[in-house]
């Protein structure tokens, strides 16, 4: 490369967004182990310091290794990392003086350690989906921690980060994610408040009998859970013990206990004067047959005990509240209950809004009256003039916020991209991570009102200099019925339009789900490799709105395909496409949608299958959210007109029409989407002579596969793709 291109090269690096060297090569399947994940981002209160999850991928160990690292929000200095080589990290936050960081961290292995979704292959596990180089002293301690928290392997570290090389440490009594209070003297947490009790027996024989058993037994209904496995009794508070609300002071201590509810505590949120608690709980958990309805409360601090006012009783989902500055009102979200949703048999589900409610208690008042999309968790502005919130709207995810005044909502950042983790500071600044089609996530910091961004990590830039990554092109059309359809297109490497190039259509999860504009790894690859990709947001998907939302309530795979092979067509007509080399793929709701499709075309070449649901009626029986059934198809198998619709709407009724060759992934373990329903429509598909190809993945769940797993499953699919569509260098001429 000549210096001059160099120098060019240099400077075009310093700039917000990494540069791609002008002789690139092309992503490659190995370049997965290379990407570095950032995410969690936490400023301190004072804007001096972010601290943020870095994750990268340890290849020859098959595992994601989480640390927590520390960066000035100036840029003036290196990020470091400052939790313990030997442990996965995550969670970071601070104290209000920004003089302690807190994050929880366990021993990378040790037993009960949480399966990593960061690099799920479902892009969503909805349907509707349940809508986380030590010394021998340090391992002590934390074995120690641990055995307080009766979490195996997890426990919360602290360090003091205006000391040089911060070692971290324990405080006593502190034996879950901390959360401080305003005037820094407590810290509150969340724990079991027992242990689980073990099984008594009659005698030695007896018990003998038992732990020579390997199976599971229950007799209760929510036995088990994707990426947790077989559950306790949830009913049984001896055998699943609640996550019960508990006080420290801030210098360590003997802990006291403030709620006795039974049930789990959740989003703990301290009154900006320190002496009470707004949490929510749903006090209906022990009951198996009621659905989420969590509730609002307030834990009061008076003396050594806590005084609990109930603020919401009414069979809606209230989650997330946020104090006002003035400790007057509480922020929060809210949503009718599933278990109203499905007693009501209501053709569309419950949108999800930020309301207030006065923090003695009264009747909520809906804040995002003109608000149509699904607001996240809010947080009050310093003057309580405003509630900020993310939210995604289209392919985009942006910070927006509500003025108190008149409820108008405002979007405060911009740019064709998602940007998530907003955490403020006291001094009108704010960190996030951002990514966009071409770019991997990066940490950045702006002010409040989205000016003056500034990128403080490069992480990823070596990867980016060295491959090139395609820049997707946003396209709107019609469907069927002249719905505007939003999606993307990436061109193949080395594109041409004078020669015609295979095509190859990827359908999000959900199907409350999207796709948008962020760095896909799986649809980089295709495009490296040789093939054009259309990605869309067909009805169903999330950031267009309610009536949007729920319009494939009742149907799924009728409106939902429209959009898919509209944006097909929309594709042939305006790029460069041979119609003899369709392709089609998707992960769950999208391993399903893509079962629809080819049972209802031939027009597609090849298609790819992952964790995809064939058959209703057994899926509802023996996946771990029947919910999804009985609501959006309006009941259980046993109910008549449920019956005939999740028969009408289930694929493998349509398998004697396939003849697309077809691939199907799935893991073994997979309790969202049990692994029988890929069974069922690969049977089909071979006993009428369908090419098809089943590839199962040991102990991987429907979310959370490791790199390994990860990293096949993409060897299997472009082998696919390459033999019934041809890849790289694969481009016919418009003659042929």
């Amino acid at each position: 490369m000549p210096r001059s291109c160099k120098l060019a090269l240099i400077l075009l690096c310093t700039l917000a967004l990494p540069c791609v060297a002008a002789e690139s090569r092309p992503l490659a399947l190995q370049d997965y182990y290379r990407l570095v994940t950032v995410q969690a981002p936490a400023m301190s209160p004072d804007g001096r310091w972010v601290a943020f999850v870095k994750t990268t991928i340890a290849e020859a160990e098959n595992r994601r290794l989480s640390e927590v690292w520390l960066v000035a929000s100036d840029g003036k200095s290196a990020a470091r990392r400052v939790s313990d080589p030997a442990l996965n990290a995550t969670g970071p936050r601070w104290s209000p003086d920004s003089e302690l960081l807190a994050f929880t961290a366990r021993r990378r292995g040790a037993n009960g350690a949480r399966v990593d979704a960061g690099d799920s292959p479902a892009l969503s596990t909805d349907l509707r989906s349940a809508s986380r180089a030590g010394s021998p002293a340090s391992t002590q301690a934390e074995l120690a921690a641990a055995e307080a928290s009766d979490e195996p392997g997890d426990a919360p570290w602290f360090v003091r980060v205006n000391q040089p090389s911060p070692a971290p440490f324990h405080i006593r009594g502190v034996s879950g994610a901390p959360v401080f209070s305003p005037d820094n003297k407590w810290i509150a947490f969340t724990r079991r408040a027992a242990r689980p009790k073990k099984p008594q027996y009659a005698d030695d024989a007896e018990r003998l009998i038992n732990e020579r058993f390997k199976g599971h037994a229950y007799d209760w209904l929510g036995y088990r859970f994707d990426q947790r496995g077989y559950l306790p009794d949830p009913r049984d508070p001896d055998a699943s013990p609640a996550e019960e609300l508990f006080v420290v002071a801030r210098e360590g201590g003997e802990p006291r206990q403030l709620t006795h509810l039974n049930v789990d505590v959740h989003g703990a949120a301290w009154r900006p004067d320190s002496s009470a608690l707004a949490f929510s709980a749903n006090t209906h958990q022990r009951d198996e047959y009621t659905y989420e309805r969590s509730d609002l409360f307030v834990a009061t601090l008076d003396g050594n005990d806590a005084r609990l006012t109930r603020l919401t009783d009414d069979g809606y989902n209230n989650d997330s509240p946020a104090w006002s500055p003035d400790s007057r009102t509480l922020a929060f979200r809210r949503e009718l209950g599933l278990s109203e949703v499905i007693a009501a048999k209501q053709d569309h589900g419950a949108p999800v809004q930020v309301f207030g409610i006065a923090a003695t208690g009264g009747a909520p008042k809906l804040m995002t009256t003109e608000w149509d999309l699904l607001p996240g968790a809010p947080a009050w502005s310093a003057d309580g003039r405003a509630v900020y919130f993310s939210a995604g709207v289209g392919g985009n995810q942006h910070l927006f916020r509500i003025a108190t005044a008149n409820n108008r909502v405002e979007q405060i950042t911009r740019g064709q991209r998602q940007i998530s983790g907003f955490s403020p500071s006291s001094v009108r600044t704010m960190a996030y991570v951002a990514t966009d089609g071409p770019h991997p996530a990066e940490l950045f910091v702006a002010a409040l009102d989205g000016s003056g961004e500034r990128r403080l990590t490069s992480f990823n830039d070596a990867l980016l200099q060295e491959v090139a990554t395609a820049t997707p092109e946003r396209i709107v059309y019609p469907s069927k019925d002249g719905t505007p359809i939003e999606g993307w297109v990436l061109k193949p490497r080395g594109y041409d339009p004078a020669k015609r190039w295979p095509l190859v259509v990827t359908i999000h999860g959900g199907p409350h789900g999207a796709f948008g504009n962020d760095f896909s790894f799986e649809h980089q690859l295709l495009a490296a490799r040789g093939y054009m990709v259309l990605y869309t947001n067909p009805r169903g998907s999330t950031n267009y709105g309610e009536k949007f939302l729920w319009a494939t309530w009742g149907g799924w795979g009728n409106l939902d395909a429209d959009d898919v092979l509209a944006g097909v067509d929309y594709v042939a007509a305006h790029y460069s496409v041979d119609p003899k080399r369709l392709g089609v793929s998707g992960y769950s709701y999208g391993g399903f949608l893509t079962n629809w499709i080819i049972g209802h075309t031939q027009r597609f070449a090849a298609a790819v299958v992952g964790a995809g649901p064939s058959n209703w009626i057994s899926d509802y029986g023996t996946a771990d959210i029947p919910r999804t059934k009985e609501s959006e198809f309006y009941g259980a198998p046993w109910d008549a007109r449920a019956h005939a619709l999740l028969l009408k709407q289930s694929p493998v009724e349509y398998a004697g029409n396939i003849t697309t060759p077809t691939l199907f992934v799935h893991g073994e373990s997979d309790m969202r989407v049990p692994i029988e329903q890929g069974e069922q429509m690969y049977t089909a598909l071979k006993k009428r002579h369908v090419p098809a190809r089943f590839v199962r993945y040991a102990d991987s769940f429907h979310g959370g596969w490791s790199p390994w797993s990860t990293v096949h499953r993409y060897y299997e699919e472009l082998k696919w793709w390459d033999r019934y569509l041809g890849g790289t260098n694969a481009a016919s001429t418009a003659a042929e």
